[in-house]
């Protein structure tokens, strides 16, 4: 297993790529995803409960059907917070990169501090956002810095030999399983 990995039609992989290009591209792309990211979870959301969706009413009595103003709230909600999240991450990281003159894995913390602390900001706590901010610092830092390989450094060749090069190139059966093929010949080709 010495050449690179490729897709399902043959093609070198690409993923998972360096993400390149302006802050603002960068930020836009970002906020676009993860607008994409909570209107998916929104609709899971919806789909899962089977209740009518309605807005509150005032005298009236409603039919049990979904209302499309609740409905939108209810996917327009997850939507921005994803995408303010994801939009603060990737304008920080930007930022970071810009101001230190590095592409480093800091960037990544200092970006996971600003995504973290617009989800912490959600339960509209200063303790429970700063937290939040400080534990995706932490959590993106330790995913920037292990890289896209599980293995650490330059060490996938040793890592290739060992999973490949002490295999036998044929499978060689052993004694006991001859023994019992003879033994047993009804489920020799098992």
């Amino acid at each position: 297993m010495t050449g690179s990995k490729t897709n399902f039609w043959g093609e070198p992989m690409d993923r998972p790529a360096k993400v390149e290009g302006s802050c603002i591209s960068r930020t836009v792309n970002a906020g676009c995803v993860g607008a994409g990211a909570g209107t998916f979870f929104a609709a899971c959301q919806l789909a899962w409960y089977p209740d009518a969706i309605q807005s509150a009413g005032r005298f009236a009595a409603k039919t049990a059907t979904s209302d499309s103003k609740a409905i939108m709230r209810a996917i327009a909600r997850p939507s921005f917070w994803m995408a303010s999240a994801a939009t603060a991450f990737a304008a920080a990281e930007c930022t970071a990169e810009a101001a230190r003159g590095k592409s480093d894995s800091f960037n990544a913390a200092i970006g996971g501090m600003a995504g973290g602390f617009v989800m912490g900001a959600m339960s509209k706590k200063p303790g429970i956002a700063v937290s939040s901010s400080l534990a995706m610092g932490l959590f993106m830092f330790a995913m920037d810095m292990t890289g896209p390989s599980a293995v650490f450094g330059d060490n996938q060749a040793e890592v290739t030999n060992r999973m490949y090069a002490h295999m036998p190139k044929t499978h060689e059966e052993s004694s006991a399983l001859a023994s019992l093929k003879e033994k047993y010949p009804s489920f020799k080709d098992l």
